[in-house]
This record gives C-alpha cells, structure tokens and sequence, in this order.
C-alpha cells in the first residue's frame, strides 16, 4: 500500500507535466519532492507567480489573494476528509487485513533480495570519528553493532547526507564541516546502490551499481558523483540524485524510514499519541502528499479568482475589436461592391442558363436511377423465382414424405389394435380363473372335512364285519387298495408330463420374439440398399460433371469468383474438385473422414475471407474458408514406412495450397489405410507402436461401405470407432466407371446380405412353427394320460363294486365307502381343476406379460412415427407457405420491373423536351457575356434584389466612413489581435483550473483510500505482531483528532482491552513500540528501513523477542533491506544467508592509557 503512495506521488508529477497544459505560458510541478528546510510561503509565492501573467493593475488582487485566511484551511481539510465516510467500518477492514496477514504468514516462501534500490556498501573518508570506514550491507537483514563510541550511527549519517539529506535532520550537527573529522580538513562519503534485475535505473548508462560520492571540506564547499559500476563520472547534479531516489523510493528525510539514535529514543520512550500519528502520516508519505494536494487547491482558488477579474477585461476588448472589424468591413465593400455589382450583372445573364440546366441534369439522375432500378429491379426478379423453384422443391419433396409416413402408420395401428384385442381376451380370460381358483379353494376345504369323517366311519364298520366273517373281506380289500395305488402312479404320470408345458410355452414365446426381431434389421438393410441403389442412379445420371456433388449454386459461386477483381490473390475452392483419388475403394471412408473439408475455399488473406464471405452471401452459396499460405511443407521426414499406403499417398492434389491445409488440419500424412482389419489390428497394436503414424482406416468386411478407425487414447491405450458410409456422391474426383463399378458390387453385396437376413428370419420362423407343433404333440400326449387315469380309476370302481356285492348283506358299510369315494373324487376333481387354472393362470401372465410389451411397443412405435408425421407436416406445411410467399414476392418483383420500365420510358421524353428549352436559353445569354460561373446559392431572384440593393448601399456608404483606409485597417488589425491572445490566455488558464480541479478530487479520493487500508494493515500487523510474544493489545487510530494510541495488555488470559504504554514497564513498552514500528514499515514502501539503537531501553528477554520478531517480519518482507545498529551482542542471534552482523572496532581517537592503574 505505502507503494502505491509513493507511486501515486510520481503519477501526480507526471500527469501534471504531461497532461495538455502546454497551453498555459507557465506550469507547477506541485508534486515534486521537498527538500529538507522547505517553506510553505516560499512555496506559494513559487506556484501564484507561475499563476501570474503580467504585473500591472492586478497587483493588488494578487495581494488580496495572499491574504488566505483559517477558514480556507479548514475547508481544504473538510474537503480532504468527506466527512469521514471512508471509515465507517474500521472494524471491518481491520479484519479483511488481518486475513490478509494470517494467508500470507501461513504460505512459506523465501525472503528474495531485491535486483535493485538496496544499498551495497557505505564508505567513510575522514568522516566523524572515523578515517577511513568501508561497511559492506547484506541484501536482507544487516546487524551493525559495537561498544558505545565506536561510530555505528555514522553509518546511517553519512547514508543520509549522501543520498541528499540535510545535516539538521541528522540531530548530529547543523552543518556539514561538523562532521569532519578532527585535524582533517575535507571528508567523504560514498553509497553504492544496487542496480540491476528488470528495474534497474538506466543499467545502460550506470551498469550494476550506482555509486553516489559527496565530498565537502570546512570552507562549506560541498558536491555530488554519480559514478557508474565502472567508477565513470556520469553526472554531478543533485536533480540527478534526487531523480535516482524517487525512482527507487528511497525515503531518506522520511523520519519513520531513517531513524537516528535521537528520533529513535524519542519514539521508543516519549513520544505522545500525536507524536506517533504524525510519525505515522510522514512515514507512509499522507502528509506529504496532503501539503501538495493543499497548495494545489489554493492555486485553482486563486485560478478562479484570476479568470473572475479577467473575464469583465475580455467583454472590453471584445467590443473594441468588434467595432473596428465593423469599419474595416465596410471600406472593404466600399472597394468590393462595385466589382461584385458588374458580376452580379453578369451572373444575372447567365441565372436563367443555369437553372434549365440543373432541370436537364435532374432528368439525367432521375434516367440514370431508372436504369438502377430496372436493373435492381430485375436481380430482385430472377432471385425471387431461384428461390420460388427451391421452396416448391422442397415442399413438393416434404409432401412426398408427409404422404409416405402416413401410408406406413396404418399397419402400426393396425397390429396394435390385434395386439391389444389379443391382450383383453387374455386378461378376461385370467380373470375367470381367478374366480374360479377362489371357489374350487372352498370345495377343497369341505371335501376334505368328509374324507375325514367318511374314513373313520369304515374303519369302525370295518372292524365289525372283520370280527364277524373271518380273512376274506380284508382280501378283497387288498386288491381295491392295489388298483387305487395304479390311479396314483398315472395320475403323477400326468401330472409330471403337464409340469412341461410350460417350458414348452416359454420355448414358443422366445421363438416368436427372435422372429419378429428378425425382420427390424432386414428394413434396416432395405433403407441402405436403398440408398446405394439411389447413389449408383446419380453416379449414372450425373457422368462428366465434376461440380454434381456439391451445392447446386456452386457454378456461379465460382463464375463469380472469377470476375470478381477485389481479390489479392483468387480463391482456390472448393477443395475436393483439387483431389483426385488413386484407389476408389476407399472413397466412402475418406469422403466421411474429410467430411466438411472437402467444401471449402482456401484463401490467403483476411480480406480476401472476407470479400470471398460476402460473395457466398449474395451468391446464396455459404460454404466454410480456411486461411493459410502458399509456403511448401515437406513431410517426408514425418511420413510412415514406405509399405503403408497413407491418406495423402492415394490422394492426387494438384494445388499446394490445398495440400498444406489437409497436412495442417487433417493429419492426412500420417493416416494409414490397410483393408484387413485383422491385419490392422497387429500392425497398430502388436509390439512397438508404428513411427509417425496417428491413426489407421481400414474396412470393415461385416457391413459393405463402412469403415473402422483404429487410433490411440489420450494415454497411448488401443481405441476404435465405426464410420458410417457416405451417402452423398462423392466430391473427389475419381474414375467413375470403377465408381459405378464399385456400386454395383455393394447392391450385390447389400443384396446378399438382405438375402441372408430373410433367410435367418425364415428360419426363426421354421423354429416358430416347430415350438408351435412341439406344443401339439404334447397336447395329444396330455390327453393319452388323461384316459389311462379313466381307465385305472374305472377298475377300482369294478373292483370296489364285486366287493359291495359279496357284502350286500351290510348295506352299512358300502354306504360309508360311497361317500368317501364320492368325496375323494370330488376333492381329486377340485385338485385337477385347480392344478390346471394354475397352470393355464401362468401361461395367461406370461402370455399377458409379453402382450404388454408388445401393446407398449407398438405404443412407442405409432407414437414416434405420428411425431414424425407430426413433424414432416409442420415442415411441409411451412415449406408451403414459404412456397406461397415466394410466389408472391416473385410476382411484385416482375411487377416492379415493368413499372421501372415504363417510368423510365416518360423520363426519356421530358428529357428530350428539357435539352431543347436549355439550347434556347444559352443562345440568348451569349448575347450578353461569355459565361460565368454562379456563386453558390444564387440565382435569378436573389441576384435581383441584391443588384437593387448594392447600388443604394455603395452611396450611403461613401458618405458614412471618415478617416483613411490605412488607419481603419491598423485599428482593426491590432483590436483583433489583442483580442484572440486575451480570449486564449483566459480559455488556457480556464483548462488548467478544470484540470486541477478534476487531479485534486481524484487525489483526495484515493488520499483517503490510502489513509483507511494503511491504517487497516497497520492495526491488523501490530495485533498480529503482539501476539508473537502472547500480549493482547489494539491500535487506536483517531483520524478525527490526529491521534495514534497503543493499548497493550501484557497477560492474553486478562480480559481487559489493556493499558496505555505509559503503564507499561520499560521492557513491556519498547517491546509494544517496536511492534508498532515493525507494523508502520509494513506499510512503506521504501526498499530499506534503518534503526538506531532500537533495545536501547530492552531488558534481554524483551530484546531477545524482539530480535527474533524483527527477524521473522523482515523475512515476510519481500526484497526489503533492513540495517539495525545496537550497541549490545548478537550472541542469541543465529546466523543464517540472510542476516549479516557488522562489528565495529572502537575507533583510534588519540587518546593514551588513563594513569588510574599508577
């Protein structure tokens, strides 16, 4: 930020000198830099004399304006600081600094030194109390310590007083022969600067070191050298020094960047809050800038009060001039008029001639802009029926479409309303048998309770007549259990075959669905052999034109090319009628992988693009333009092995230009073409990858015409892609019979190919049949089981009824076993019923299941071709309209071409009528005078009455004017005169005030700017600084009252806001001081900082802390030198490459041993 200050100062410098004032007889460097001792009055005197133009009646306002007065003071104040506003949130960009601060102590980066403006030695010739001192500085941090008295501070002195400084503001002496050495008469002084890097000062002329030597003797003689690196004399002036130090901001009188033993003492122990805060201003360079930005604003005062006084002079001398112009005006027409009065007559002659003859011109325009519109007329004609024949075209083509996809819609609609029919039959179908799965459940529950109870019931009886007749009953009841076991062994016969239908019905629906699949890419096959079918009729239909292939406005495109004359060099285009291709075979794939660029025109220049452009537009033929160059490209050393063939090698192009453009954009040289793909394959991909190869093409022998690009990921890893045929006639040239030959091989081949995909399909849909047949057979065997479970049922029926009949006797039990038997079957029944709904209600899901698919599949397709229609109608539609309004526009533009004709017609005959009025009006001017010319803007009329009025004013005139010709001449010449040089003098001093004016509000602004993000950084850095040690504390900084205070509380646990430094302990105090001076340096942007006896008040805790702060600050401050002079050890200190400490030895100043040990 205090950069940006010290920048802002040279900026105002600048503008100020550079800015249009050149103008004004005198300019103000009002930001120039003050030299030590500078007087404010002096100051103004300088700048109102440089205001001042001439001493004479205005002396004494100048002397009223000197008068300034308190008041104005405080507005420059008022105006300076706008109320405050800009430190509104303090608090805010306190901490947007303190962010700043933590990002960049949390980033570690090397401490660089600076290329330039740090200083390399000091040296010392008889200068204090030393004779003779050389102290060469590190880049970065330079400790110089020594006893008390053994001249460490001389080094900042003769610093200071070398690079310009006055003696005063060293506190060491108040005149340069005091810092001679005792018995020595002259004494120097020498800095070397470090100068190189990218801002170095004029390293042409000084090299990498400026050396700056001041020699001064008792006399009071004293002066500067500026030697270069190589100890050349280069200047002796002190502008010249003083120049060296703006540019490298070295703020030598800046009491905050040099403090000496004194300023330092007083900073560290008494200094007050308004010591600090002015301390503060001067060392970021605020109150500099604000001293120059008030005299700038009490010149524009004293600037308006000039152009006030002055413009009242001007109104004076205006009117003075004005009526001697007016006198000298008048013996000018006096002399004039009368020659002006004969050629009036004359005009007056000729006024007649004239006025016919701008009719006859007029007429010619008005024929000549009937042949323009005739013309324009007939263009616009013969574009409207170009334009009415393309939309008829293209809505007779999109009608054709509209009618094609409407007559493919209805065998969609169609098999979606069998499928949907076939679907609700099944779903009815399934519902019936839910309900009746739901009643057969319920018979099965009561069966069963009777089975139960009728089994019991013959046990019991079964019992009794076991105990009545003996063996016999039990036999026969043997055999009935045996036949009934035969019932069971064919009914899980049955039921196991019936387990099989429904991988049977499963086998069918998957055969159906393979059949229906089939025929999608048999249209697909018909849509290409369709389209190879359509290129061979145009290859055909289109021999021997070479433009067939591009767009249909292409001949005249060219045509217009041709006789277009604006071109710097023509236009080669399009690119592929410059291409012949050698091996037709690969013309689908290098059509396809050209693409676009085979369209294009190659020109050579921006213009020529976009001439070119302009002609495509008016053309109707917008093709794309490549801009390139006609230098030659070898590729030879870039091209892949010899055996390959490559893009470019079985391409014949007979323009260099267009070959460059395919090598630069396409790569074609380095593009392989092999047939084989396998072959292709293990050439890219088998071992090493192939030298200068990028890509490889090669065709895909599954599908006739396309292609398979094999290349390499953005890893190196294999990757391929297809590429689809072209459909378009190829626009390379070729041998179009081996063209068509090649054709006609692809519809055989496409040919084949839709016979295989038949036959495939006619064998799916053999499997269909087959599965379907498959489901007979086991329908039949389903029914030979069903009567094998009759007949083995009807024997245990026989069997049971010889039993009943030998047991007749007992009615009792055969009752019983009728109804078991009768409930057994009306169970077996309920199981079958209900087996069988579970078998038919799966086959009706599965069969609902592929129904919904193919419901919703017919669904999608009628849904996506009515958008298709819906599409193509809206196209057709618009392309009808477009059609009407074309031949709407056609006929107005042929009607337009017969109205410009007969128009142009009737112009011709009032022309004729108007060159035979002219002839007549010539041959009686003649008659007067030779011709003469009009003046502009006369005619008949207005030379009339300016005749009849010159003729009275040439009397009236000559009586009017008095006095000669040569004194009204001088009069007027001079009043003129005086006039213009007082007009431009007040309009200059009136620029100067606008420009001042519009700097000092500027500068005010960005004062103020600079002011809060200093004062910001400052607050944020001392906080941050205190912190280091683990005190507490805050800056207070009242701008209002001009006071900078410290508030420190030594122990961060307390929760006070701290105590002032005067609280402090001496240690605690000089501690917090340094924080506050390490926080101002942060915000200067001097180069170097230099300090005196900074610890001088330290105990060594607070000293070793500071140290190691002082340390780490100045190592977060990028290319800063810091020189510290302390006249105690360093001993805590490491020593790394930044840091170097600087010994002095105590100087020789004559005295012996003291006689105390005698």
């Amino acid at each position: 930020m205090a950069t940006t200050v010290v920048s802002a100062r040279s900026q105002l410098r600048h503008e100020m000198v550079t800015e249009p004032l050149c103008s004004c007889r005198k300019k103000a460097r009002l930001s120039d830099v003050r030299p030590a001792g500078y007087s404010r009055k002096s100051r103004e005197d300088e700048v109102r004399s440089d205001v001042a133009s001439d001493e004479g009646p205005e002396a004494e306002d100048r002397e009223r304006e000197n008068d300034v007065s308190e008041a104005e003071g405080d507005d420059h104040e008022r105006r300076r600081d706008a109320g405050f506003e800009d430190l509104a949130n303090e608090d805010m960009d306190t901490q947007r600094a303190t962010q700043v601060i933590q990002q960049r102590n949390r980033r570690s980066v090397d401490n660089i030194p600076s290329d330039s403006g740090i200083i390399e030695s000091v040296t010392c010739i008889n200068f204090m109390c030393h004779s003779k001192l050389h102290v060469p500085l590190g880049p970065l941090m330079n400790f110089i310590i020594g006893h008390n008295g053994s001249g460490k501070s001389a080094v900042l002195t003769a610093l200071t007083l070398c690079l310009g400084g006055k003696a005063s503001s060293t506190n060491r002496g108040q005149n340069l022969k005091s810092f001679i050495k005792e018995g020595e008469e002259t004494a120097t002084i020498v800095v070397k600067i470090k100068n190189s890097g990218n801002a170095a000062y004029q390293p042409e002329t000084y090299g990498d070191s400026i050396v700056v030597e001041r020699h001064f003797s008792r006399t009071g003689a004293s002066n500067f050298r500026l030697k270069s690196a190589s100890s050349r004399n280069i200047s002796t002036r002190k502008a010249e020094l003083e120049e060296i130090c703006d540019y490298f901001a070295l703020q030598i009188d800046n009491p905050m960047n040099v403090l000496t033993q004194d300023m330092a003492r007083q900073f560290l122990n008494s200094s007050t809050a308004t010591d600090k805060y002015r301390f503060f201003l001067k060392g970021v360079q605020l109150t500099q800038l604000d001293q120059d930005y008030e005299l700038l604003g009490e010149t524009i005062e004293q600037i308006q009060a000039k152009l006030a006084s002055r413009a009242e002079d001007i109104k004076v001398v205006e009117e003075r001039a004005r009526k001697a112009a007016a006198r000298w005006e008048r013996w000018e027409r006096q002399n004039t008029m009368r020659d002006r009065f004969r050629n009036f007559q004359r005009q007056m002659a000729w006024a007649q001639v004239v006025q016919e003859e701008q009719t006859l011109e007029k007429h010619d325009r008005v024929l000549e802009d009937a042949d323009h519109t005739i013309m324009s007329a007939e263009a616009k004609a013969e574009t409207a029926e170009q334009h009415r024949e393309k939309t008829h075209n293209a809505a007779e083509i999109a009608n054709e479409d509209v009618l094609e996809l409407r007559g493919t819609l209805s065998p969609l609609q169609e098999r979606k309303i069998q499928a949907k029919a076939r679907f609700n039959e099944n779903k009815t179908e399934l519902l019936s048998i839910q309900t009746q799965q739901r009643s057969i459940r319920d018979h099965l529950k009561d069966a069963e309770k009777r089975i139960l109870k009728a089994q019991a019931d013959i046990e019991r009886e079964n019992e009794r007549l076991e105990a009545a007749n003996g063996g016999g009953h039990s036999r026969r009841v043997a055999e009935i259990e045996e036949a009934r076991a035969k019932v069971t062994e064919a009914k899980v016969q049955y039921d196991e075959h019936h387990a099989a239908l429904p991988s049977l019905e499963a086998e069918l629906h998957g055969a159906e669905r393979g059949f229906k699949d089939a025929y999608r890419p048999i249209e697909f096959k018909k849509v290409e052999l369709r389209q190879c079918e359509d290129l061979l009729q145009t290859l055909t239909r289109n021999r021997g034109e070479d433009l067939g292939a591009f767009h249909e406005n292409m001949p005249r495109l060219l045509r217009a090319i041709r006789e277009e004359i604006g071109f710097r060099e023509r236009p080669v285009g399009p690119v592929g009628n410059h291409i012949r291709l050698k091996k037709p075979l690969w013309s689908s794939i290098l059509e396809k992988s050209l693409g676009g660029a085979l369209n294009s025109f190659i020109v050579t220049s921006k213009s020529d693009q976009s001439l070119l452009s302009n002609v495509m537009r008016r053309m109707n033929c917008v093709c794309p333009i490549l801009i390139g160059n006609n230098q030659t490209i070898d590729t030879s050393r870039n091209e892949p092995d010899a055996r390959f063939d490559t893009t470019l090698r079985v391409l014949e192009i007979d323009n260099d230009l267009v070959r460059r453009q395919l090598i630069i954009n396409q790569g074609i040289e380095q593009t392989i073409l092999i047939e084989n793909l396998k072959e292709a394959n293990r050439t890219m991909y088998d071992g090493p990858r192939l030298r200068n190869v990028r890509q490889c093409y090669c065709i895909n022998d599954q599908r006739r015409g396309w292609g398979i690009r094999l290349g390499y990921g953005q890893g190196g890893e294999p990757s391929s892609s297809p590429m689809r045929p072209m459909t378009g006639k190829p626009r390379m040239k070729t041998d179009t019979e081996t063209q068509i030959s090649y054709q006609k091989e692809t519809r055989q081949q496409l040919r084949r190919e839709l016979t295989e995909l038949e036959g495939r399909a006619d064998e799916l849909r053999d499997r269909f049949k087959s599965c379907e047949r498959a489901i007979a057979r086991h329908q039949r065997d389903h029914r030979d089981l069903q009567v094998r479970v009759r007949r083995s049922e009807e024997l245990v029926e026989r069997l049971q009824d010889d039993f009943e009949r030998e047991n007749a006797e007992d009615g009792r039990l055969q009752v019983l076993k009728d109804g078991l038997t009768e409930a057994e079957e009306e169970k077996r029944l309920n199981e079958e019923t209900y087996q069988s709904g579970v078998t038919q209600k799966d086959k009706l899901n599965h069969i609902s299941k592929s129904l919904t698919e193919e419901v919703q599949a017919a669904d999608r397709e009628i849904e996506e071709h009515q958008a298709r229609i819906k599409k193509a109608e809206s196209r057709a539609l618009k392309m009808q309209t477009a059609r009407a309004a074309a031949v709407h526009e056609r006929d107005l533009a042929y009607q337009d071409v017969n109205t410009a004709k007969l128009k142009k017609s009737r112009v011709e005959m009032e022309l004729e009528r108007q060159a035979l009025t002219v002839s007549a009006a010539t041959e009686l001017a003649l008659r007067v005078s030779p011709r003469v010319d009009l003046d502009p803007g006369e005619d008949a009329d207005s030379l009339e009455l300016k005749l009849n009025k010159m003729e009275k004013d040439l009397k009236r005139i000559e009586r009017e004017i008095g006095g000669s010709r040569e004194a009204v001449v001088n009069e007027a010449a001079e009043t003129t005169r005086a006039f213009q040089t007082a007009r431009q003098q007040f309009n200059d001093l009136e620029d100067l005030k606008k420009i001042l004016e519009y700097c000092l509000t500027n500068r005010q602004h960005r004062w103020r700017e600079f002011r809060r993000f200093i004062s910001a950084r400052a607050r944020a850095q001392f906080t941050y600084l205190l912190s280091e040690r683990g005190f507490r504390g805050s800056l207070k900084t009242d701008h209002r009252l001009g006071t900078l205070d410290l508030h420190v509380q030594p122990d961060e646990t307390k929760t006070d806001t701290g105590r002032q430094t005067k609280t402090l302990s001496g240690g605690e105090k000089s501690f917090a001081t340094i924080c506050l001076l390490l926080a101002l340096w942060e915000a200067m942007g001097s180069p170097i900082r230099c300090l005196d006896e900074f610890d001088v008040f330290m105990d060594n805790i607070n000293r070793d802390i500071s140290l190691k702060m002082m340390i780490s600050t100045a190592r977060r401050s990028m290319g800063r030198q810091y020189i510290l002079i302390t006249p105690q050890s360093m001993g805590s200190v490491d020593v790394s490459d930044d840091i170097r400490i600087i010994k002095l030895s105590d100087p020789e100043r004559g005295q012996t041993t003291l006689p105390f040990g005698k």
